[in-house]
C-alpha cells in the first residue's frame, strides 16, 4: 500500500466559495470585489486590468501617485483576507477590471 503525505502547500485548499465579476474603474476609487460586499473569508483576490488604461491598487485612499500601477493586460493574485479592502482608480480614463474572490 502507498503512503499518506502531507504537502503544506495544499493544506488549506480554497473551497468555500468563487466569484468573478467585471467592475469599470474610473477616477473614482473603487473596492475590488464581487458582489455588494467583500467576500466571507476570503483569502485570495485577483485583479486582471482589461483595459485600456493602467489602474492602480492599493489600501482606502489610494490615488494614482500612491497606488500599485496594473498595466493593462496584466494581473495581480493578492492573499488577502475580508478584512483588508483593496481599492481601484484610475488616473485618466475608465478601464474594465475583473475582479475574483475566493475563499
Amino acid at each position: 500500500m502507498g503512503e499518506l503525505s502531507y504537502d503544506p502547500e495544499y493544506s488549506d485548499v480554497l473551497n468555500d466559495a468563487y466569484g468573478s465579476t467585471v467592475i469599470s474603474v474610473g477616477t473614482v476609487a473603487v473596492e475590488a470585489r464581487v458582489g455588494a460586499q467583500t467576500m466571507a473569508k476570503r483569502e485570495t483576490l485577483l485583479i486582471a486590468n482589461k483595459g485600456p488604461d493602467v489602474i492602480y491598487f492599493g489600501p482606502p485612499g489610494v490615488t494614482p501617485s500612491s497606488g500599485m500601477p496594473l498595466p493593462c493586460g496584466k494581473a495581480v493574485k493578492l492573499n488577502f483576507g475580508d478584512c483588508n479592502p483593496v481599492f481601484l482608480i484610475t488616473a485618466t480614463g475608465t478601464s474594465n477590471v475583473i475582479v475574483q474572490e475566493v475563499a
